[in-house]
């Protein structure tokens, strides 16, 4: 007696919480290569850094899932998240009251968003990417809304910064993925 074979092309079930922590992935996006993930904590990182060209590929392609930080960086950034959260009570005092404090006191007209709403910062605990990619995030006063589209006033700052000669990707992850909601920030890769 024979047996039918089946064929599931549904992915492997995660772990719920580490389905909580995971980057979104529109439906729609294209099947591209992914990279090995591994649970640290709560958090899926990755066990190799991710290409440039390849974190390009996800990146223009809106698929943030196969992104994440390595194994030592996670480990690091929950540490530092817990000696925070011991001393301002969340990220969102820490940041307001102390790493973002003068940049955030300074006067702000709220109907325009110009180039002195957005000062950057080198992220501490970046998303593990090939060499010569620089990960930073791009703190903005004003609400940046979430999507891969950078605003005009953004991209002139961030060109500003950095030149207009090297290549850079652009991101602000959905709320429910932002690590500080409260604060209005993206993700800004810069490859030289």
């Amino acid at each position: 007696m024979s047996v039918p074979l089946t064929i599931s092309t549904a992915s492997p079930t995660k772990p719920p919480m580490a389905e909580a922590c995971s980057l979104l992935t529109p439906p729609e996006s294209p099947k591209l290569q992914t990279k090995a993930k591994i649970l640290v904590g709560d958090h899926e990182c990755v066990t190799s850094p991710v290409p440039w060209a390849l974190f390009k590929q996800y990146v223009d392609a809106e698929t943030l899932d196969p992104l994440g930080r390595s194994p030592a960086t996670q480990t690091s950034y929950d540490a530092h998240k817990q000696r925070v959260k011991a001393e301002f009570g969340t990220m969102a005092e820490y940041l307001t009251k102390h790493a973002l404090a003068d940049f955030l006191a300074q006067p702000t007209d709220p109907a325009v968003l110009a180039a002195c709403d957005f000062t950057f910062r080198r992220n501490d605990f970046p998303y593990s990417i090939g060499d010569g990619v620089e990960h930073w995030v791009l703190w903005c006063r004003k609400r940046l809304q979430p999507g891969f589209v950078a605003p005009d006033e953004a991209v002139g700052v961030i060109e500003s910064r950095f030149g207009t000669e090297v290549e850079w990707r652009y991101f602000v992850n959905p709320v429910a993925k932002q690590s500080v909601p409260q604060l209005s920030h993206a993700h800004v890769f810069v490859h030289r």
